[in-house]
C-alpha cells in the first residue's frame, strides 16, 4: 500500500505495521493515530473501529485485484484454473492474514469472499449454489493458511476435479 496519501489509507498502513508488533486487542486508537500521526479525530470520521480498518483493507486490496483482471469464477476455464488464480492471489497477503487468523479476525475474509461471490454469481446461480461456492472456496482457503501455505496452488487446484 506503500505510495497512498489518504488519511484512510495512512491509517490502514499504520494499522497493519502495528499488527506486526501487537495484537488487534492490544492496540489502542490513541496509538494508532499517534503512530500514523493524525488526530483522533480523523480515525473515527473515517472508520467505526478497527475491524473496519481491515475491512476497508480487505475491500481495497480486492478491487484493486478484480479491477486488473477480467478473469473471474464466471471465466475461468475449470475450477482448477479459478483455484490457482485465487489462491495466489491471496498468498500475497499472507502476512497479514497471518496476523488476522492470530487475532480471530477470518471472519472479515469470510464477509470479503460472501460479497464478492455473491455479486459475481447473483445473475447466474441459485442461492444454494452460491452458498456452496463461496463456503467451498472459504473454507479451502482457510485450511490452505492453517496449514502453513504448504501446498502450491496448483497442487490445491488438483484435490478440486
Amino acid at each position: 500500500m506503500t505510495g497512498r496519501s489518504s488519511v484512510k489509507d495512512i491509517i490502514t498502513e499504520s494499522f497493519i505495521e502495528l499488527l506486526k508488533e501487537k495484537s488487534i486487542d492490544d492496540i489502542s486508537i490513541y496509538e494508532l493515530a499517534d503512530y500514523a500521526k493524525v488526530g483522533r479525530v480523523s480515525f473515527y470520521r473515517n472508520f467505526s473501529d478497527k475491524d473496519d480498518i481491515l475491512r476497508y483493507y480487505i475491500d481495497t486490496e480486492t478491487s484493486k485485484w478484480l479491477e486488473g483482471s477480467e478473469f473471474n469464477y464466471l471465466t475461468a476455464e475449470s475450477m482448477q484454473t479459478y483455484v490457482i488464480f485465487l489462491l495466489t492471489h491471496l498468498y500475497q497477503y499472507r502476512d497479514v492474514i497471518d496476523l488476522m487468523m492470530r487475532d480471530s479476525r477470518m471472519y472479515l475474509i469470510e464477509a470479503e469472499f460472501d460479497k464478492r461471490f455473491r455479486a459475481t454469481l447473483a445473475d447466474v446461480s441459485d442461492p444454494w449454489h452460491i452458498a456452496f461456492t463461496i463456503g467451498g472456496f472459504y473454507k479451502l482457503f482457510c485450511y490452505w493458511a492453517e496449514t502453513g501455505y504448504e501446498k502450491t496452488p496448483q497442487e490445491i487446484a488438483e484435490y478440486v476435479k
